[in-house]
């Protein structure tokens, strides 16, 4: 500064304040024989004052004024940096003990740090909780259910007798692995009696020789689980035949087996005309009309029929019968066989109180008719599922967790679950119901099958698995039925809804029913060739050929690109995505009625758009009511009267399923498809 504004005094005392020590270190260097002029000049620190690091003060006098005397005095404070050790001493440090094993206990206690780290962080990737995987499906739940009527299927005897057996249909086993089903549904094969019907079954531990033999039944399933197929096995508990043992005992009124079957109690009542016994209620006959009673001379009481006369009714409010049918399962399950097919369980059990049966008031039907009648006190009884439970935990202890039970009927699905709709130990796997696609009708349109398939989805209790069939061996054909030009579209829609299809033999190639006359045309002899009698038989069929078996046949459409037969394996491979195992569905109709679609779609994994044209006449559709849906499409899979303007469909394997095949940039606004026919039909991959 140029001037100090503070008085002389004030000066005198800072100055004397911050050089108190000079005189005493001018002293000092006098001493040791140094100038003043140094100490006058600057005050340096000694070295004591650099090893402790202390800050010191440093004055300097400067002469400003020599007139007046006034001086410019700076103070600073001086820092002095550490210098740090020698090279020695910090190697004297590094080699000493405890600073070696402090260094290897940090080095070691990181590792080990990082080390649980990351354990930690993959424990609680590994323990973590994940989206639950979809149960693993059951050999019924992911193929098909081929099903075969026995006598129809092929003659293998070496003298051939027109009738299918065993031997045949072991003969054919390469056909139907090469389908790519996994399971294999028989007729009734079970020993009935001679003249009587096929349900008339006289031991239902024995093989009907019109079949074969227990020898050659062994054989069949060895065979079966070499080409990782399935047998189940069909019969019907709620009858015997009346030449089985147990009725020959029971009509002799004998103590073990007297209540076996359903007898009149009491004394008989007799007409007033002649002396003859009145059937104790109006109950009756299914098959035939008629009084479901007749008498029995043997033991002078009326036994129940609810079918045939020779087809007596057994009790299943008698706990011993349930028994016997349980050993019966277990010895069928100790031979190889993978399940049953359950027929006509909807009578097991009759009213206790034998009370007659309401009128149902259907018009056109007279009191000695079958429908004349509700039927509320002969189907459908309470009791029923408790039957079915008994007999599935058999099934289940019995075996390793791959057997099933289906039953074919009219039992109503909801007597399985309880009353809030949840699963309690379901009794069934499969329930084959007549409704669905038996409800459809030729020129049916797009409403008509939305409503068809939605009505029997929506009345499904929760968890219930749907089944899907097109025709039954007592029904007939889809080709005879409706036509030949909806075989492929509607054998599409079956394989690719949720649930389990069900797919009587020949339906796979569109066969027609039988050429001749009478009931169950759909029983028409397999359609393997051209040849006579349709490659079936050398001789003449015991059941008649298919009317379209020239042109329609196994041997045809293996040869032919394209063919119905063909589509059928690669819809069989389809299944196996996710999407038709596990997807979501949403169905549309579209195009004035006319186009009926579905999606089925699974996060993550190709989707599938299906699209099925009911008219007559080529229509222009979009697609936007369907969610999901994009823009381009590869065409997976088409019905065999395919066509289309402009649009080429291409067959690729799965393993190809995620590539690019052939885009439909233009479909989703509305791209021209026309059908031969009756059908433009479609699996596009989404």
């Amino acid at each position: 500064m140029e001037s100090s504004q503070e008085s002389p005094q004030e000066l005198a005392e800072l100055v004397k304040g911050s050089c108190d020590h000079l005189p005493e270190r001018s002293r000092m260097l006098k001493e040791n024989g140094e100038s003043d002029d140094v100490a006058d000049e600057k005050l340096v620190p000694d070295d004591s004052a650099l090893k402790t690091n202390k800050v010191v003060s440093e004055v300097k006098f400067i002469s400003v004024d020599s007139q007046n005397g006034d001086a410019k005095i700076d103070i600073e404070n001086l820092k002095i940096a550490f210098a740090g050790m020698s090279k020695e001493e910090l190697m004297k440090f590094a080699n000493d003990p405890f600073w070696i094993r402090l260094r290897w206990f940090l080095f070691i206690s990181f590792w080990l740090l990082w080390v649980a780290m990351l354990a930690g962080a993959v424990t609680i990737i590994v323990m973590a909780p994940k989206c639950a995987a979809p149960a693993p499906l059951k050999w019924w739940e992911q193929s098909p259910l081929y099903q075969v009527f026995v006598p129809s299927f092929k003659d293998g005897e070496e003298t051939q007798d027109g009738s299918g057996d065993l031997k045949g249909l072991q003969s054919k086993l390469d056909y139907i692995e090469d389908l790519g089903v996994k399971g294999v549904a028989l007729s009734s094969i079970l020993k009935v009696s001679t003249g009587g019907s096929d349900e008339a079954v006289e031991d239902f531990k024995d093989i009907d020789p019109r079949y074969g033999t227990l020898e050659e039944f062994r054989s069949l399933i060895a065979s079966l689980k070499e080409k990782g197929l399935h047998l189940v096995l069909s019969l019907v508990p709620n009858h015997s035949s009346n030449k089985h043992p147990w009725f020959v005992k029971s009509q002799r009124n004998d103590t073990r087996y007297k209540d076996y079957y359903i007898w009149s109690s009491g004394p008989p009542i007799y007409d007033s005309e002649g002396g003859t016994p009145v059937p104790p209620n109006n109950w009756m006959s299914v098959q035939g009309g008629g009084s479901a009673w007749e008498w029995s001379e043997v033991r002078k009481a009326f036994y129940l029929h609810q079918f045939h006369v020779d087809e007596p009714d057994l009790n299943f409010a008698n706990p011993a019968v349930i028994e016997e049918f349980k050993e019966i399962f277990k010895f069928w399950l100790d031979l190889g066989v993978s399940g049953f097919q359950l027929e006509k369980v909807e009578y097991l059990l009759e009213d206790p109180s034998r009370q007659d049966e309401a009128v149902s008031r259907l018009p056109g039907v007279t009191h000695n008719e079958y429908n004349f009648y509700s039927h509320l006190r002969t189907m459908n009884q309470p009791g029923i599922v408790d039957v079915l439970a008994e007999w599935k935990k058999v099934i289940q202890n019995n075996t390793d967790g791959t057997k099933m039970l289906s039953v074919v009927g009219s039992l109503p699905l909801d007597k399985l679950f309880d009353q809030n709709g949840s699963t309690l130990n379901t009794p069934i796997d499969l329930q084959q119901t007549n409704t669905g696609f038996y409800q459809l009708k030729n020129g049916f349109t797009a409403s008509d099958l939305n409503k068809t398939i939605q009505k029997y989805l929506d009345r499904l209790p929760n968890n219930t698995r749907p089944t899907w069939q097109l025709s039954t061996s007592v029904s007939s054909r889809v080709a005879s039925r409706l036509s030949y030009e909806y075989v492929d579209g509607l054998n599409m829609i079956s394989m690719l809804l949720p649930g389990t299809p069900i797919t009587l033999y020949g339906e796979e190639i569109g066969m027609e029913d039988a050429a001749g006359s009478g009931e169950h045309l759909a029983r028409c002899v397999m359609s393997w060739s051209n040849a006579t009698n349709a490659g079936f038989s050398d001789v003449v069929p015991v059941y008649h050929t298919s009317k379209n078996y020239e042109t329609v046949n196994v041997k045809a459409q293996t040869e032919t690109a394209g063919s119905s037969l063909s589509l059928y394996k690669e819809l069989v491979e389809a299944r196996s995505s996710p999407s038709i195992m596990y997807g979501t569905r949403e169905f549309a109709v579209i195009g004035n009625n006319m186009v009926f679609a579905f999606t089925r779609i699974k996060s993550g994994n190709p989707g599938y758009l299906v699209a099925f044209n009911t008219a007559d006449e080529e229509v222009t559709v979009s697609f936007s009511k369907l969610k999901s849906v994009p823009e381009e499409l590869n065409v997976l899979l088409k019905s065999s009267n395919f066509n289309s303007t402009g649009i080429k469909a291409k067959l690729v394997p799965l393993s190809l399923l995620r590539r690019k095949c052939m885009p439909l940039q233009s479909f989703l606004n509305g791209h021209r498809c026309r059908a031969q026919g009756k059908i433009f039909f479609a699996s596009l991959l989404l």
